[in-house]
């Protein structure tokens, strides 16, 4: 379903609410870790080139010496341009962290290759820093015969709903920093890695997810990676709850996320 592209804008909104407060919940101050520049929207393009130029531009537009980098989509395509930009600004190569109901590694679907479901299969295409190093999926829980065989092909790691489930977010938080320490790591978070009785708000929702509370535990696990970017994908306002379910569970997730980088050391 459409309407992605009113989630950054719909995020925002939640981040200024009475609701919001600047700490995290294990109590870090996000105020006393982090100057927050926010940077506005890209313009509205038309093609995977001029929409790597416009991010790449905007992110940028001010020099904030190489401080981490949150992008707000937007449909999940965005990050693969976005982990490009990144990749070519640090001149390094990253692993891919991506929280997501769907690996997102069709070679094509509907019949493009530019797609919300091609998006790691394109990261690995890049050549030097701009592809992955490592990557590692969690929440998968609607994948293909397809996707599974390129999985385990390309050694891939992959932590299922179900892993979460059956073996607890601390073993595969334990598990997930082990496979990325040691280099810089891009974390990308589709919301529809959660189960939709949490984040209704999306546009392909996958009942049997994650919870909010089991996504936070895994990210307080993995604190100490050196996440220099992150995004947070595929919110529908059109779709959320009249609560706006989802837009607050974006916004608390961009604290969490702040605050297991602001205190990686």
């Amino acid at each position: 379903m459409r309407g992605a592209a009113a989630g950054p804008d719909a995020i925002r909104r939640a981040t200024s609410s009475l609701l919001y407060n600047h700490f995290t919940e294990r109590g870090d101050d996000l105020t006393n870790l982090w100057k927050v520049c926010d940077h506005g929207n890209v313009k509205k393009v038309t093609t995977p080139s001029s929409l790597y130029k416009a991010l790449y531009s905007t992110t940028t537009l001010h020099d904030h010496d190489r401080c981490p980098v949150l992008f707000l989509g937007g449909d999940h395509f965005v990050t693969y341009p976005a982990f490009k930009v990144v990749s070519e600004i640090r001149r390094k190569r990253l692993s891919l962290l991506y929280f997501d109901a769907h690996p997102d590694l069709y070679a094509s679907y509907d019949n493009s290759p530019y797609s919300h479901a091609t998006v790691v299969s394109r990261i690995l295409d890049g050549k030097g820093s701009s592809s992955s190093g490592v990557v590692c999926y969690v929440g998968i829980r609607a994948s293909t015969k397809e996707q599974d065989e390129r999985i385990e092909s390309l050694n891939l790691s992959q932590y299922t709903a179900h892993d979460v489930y059956t073996k607890g977010c601390d073993a595969v938080g334990s598990s997930v920093k082990d496979r990325l320490q040691g280099g810089p790591v891009y974390l990308s978070i589709d919301l529809d890695c959660l189960d939709p009785a949490y984040a209704p708000g999306v546009g392909n929702p996958q009942p049997g997810g994650l919870t909010t509370r089991q996504v936070f535990e895994i990210l307080h696990a993995i604190k100490g990676l050196d996440i220099v970017a992150a995004d947070i994908v595929e919110y529908s306002p059109v779709c959320d709850s009249n609560a706006r379910t989802t837009a607050f569970a974006s916004a608390m997730l961009i604290k969490e996320v702040m605050g297991i980088i602001g205190n990686a050391n």
